[in-house]
């Protein structure tokens, strides 16, 4: 069992890492950014999973300083990347507790101040909950948004849903689960919730990004569908910041890039084993159906 010994050692250490998967605008097939996912880079060189830990940096205490390292490692990463390429974004997990607090707005201001990075840049994934609905959630919300950021709202009808709440959230992206995109493509008829989820974001005027993508036909179903962005293994999985750069393939030095060598087609990326919290051997990806959800930092709620 982790105890807070030991998390606090490995923030010290700074030992927890962040890795980005892809996103693809459908219309192109291009990157549009990434989605930021964490690891614990242990000292005896073992990679851990985010269920091996995040639960226990919540009952401990330490879940604040752990986004506080991944918000460091994004920017310190790719804010060559981002400054010379404003039309890309990536994509961070809030943890459901520093949304209702406002904690974290107030950490990213001062990361991303003098950085030349745009704050639209910097989307703030959220996952749907009771929380939405206390009214400092939706203020801190509105805040994120007046200051700039784009919020996407995470695992939209999977859970706690609420559609009379919707309309209201300040929310700019849904993110369309696996488990909808996973029933496109085969023998029996895609989940009728799942042209539903599409045709409402159309009438509330919200992107989409559909997760779990691991098949031409269900990109060619999402795009002729209208949605936006699409993230999967089709594309990409998960890696490292100098992985991530060379898979997009963008010439050096980033600041100098034009807008249309930005838009590079995405390849397919190999991965490496990582041990799950039963000392299994998992991708090191890990964002694939089953594992990939235990590990968002807006998945551990307060």
């Amino acid at each position: 069992m982790i105890n807070k010994s030991q998390l606090k050692n490995a923030i010290r250490r700074k030992e927890f890492i962040v890795v980005y998967q892809p996103i693809v605008a459908l219309a192109s097939g291009c990157c549009a950014g990434a989605e930021v996912l964490v690891r614990w880079q242990r000292e005896d060189g073992m990679l851990l999973a985010p269920d091996s830990f995040l639960l226990a940096a919540q009952r401990h205490g330490c879940l604040d300083a752990i986004t506080d390292l991944v918000v460091d490692q994004v920017i310190t990463q790719t804010g060559a990347l981002l400054r010379g390429h404003p039309d890309l974004h990536l994509a961070v997990n809030i943890p459901a507790h520093d949304i209702n607090s406002g904690r974290i707005l107030d950490v990213i201001g001062r990361k991303l101040a003098g950085t030349g990075i745009s704050p639209a840049q910097l989307w703030l994934e959220v996952t749907e909950g009771r929380s939405m609905e206390l009214p400092s959630c939706l203020a801190n919300l509105a805040r994120a948004r007046s200051d700039g950021h784009v919020i996407a709202l995470d695992d939209f009808g999977t859970g706690y849903s609420c559609l009379r709440y919707l309309h209201e959230l300040p929310c700019d992206v849904l993110k369309l689960d696996r488990s909808f995109v996973a029933s496109i493509g085969g023998d029996a008829k895609p989940h009728p919730v799942t042209a539903c989820i599409i045709e409402m974001a159309r009438q509330l005027k919200l992107r989409i990004v559909a997760e779990g993508v691991e098949t031409a036909a269900q990109a060619r179903y999402l795009r002729q569908a209208g949605v936006q962005y699409a993230q999967g293994w089709l594309y990409a999985r998960a890696m490292l910041a100098s992985d991530f750069l060379a898979h997009c393939a963008f010439p050096g030095p980033l600041m100098h890039a034009s807008p249309t060598e930005s838009c590079s087609p995405l390849v397919k990326h190999e991965s490496i084993p990582v041990m799950g919290s039963d000392g299994s051997s998992l991708s090191r990806d890990l964002s694939g159906p089953g594992v990939r959800g235990a590990e968002r930092l807006a998945e551990i709620k307060h």
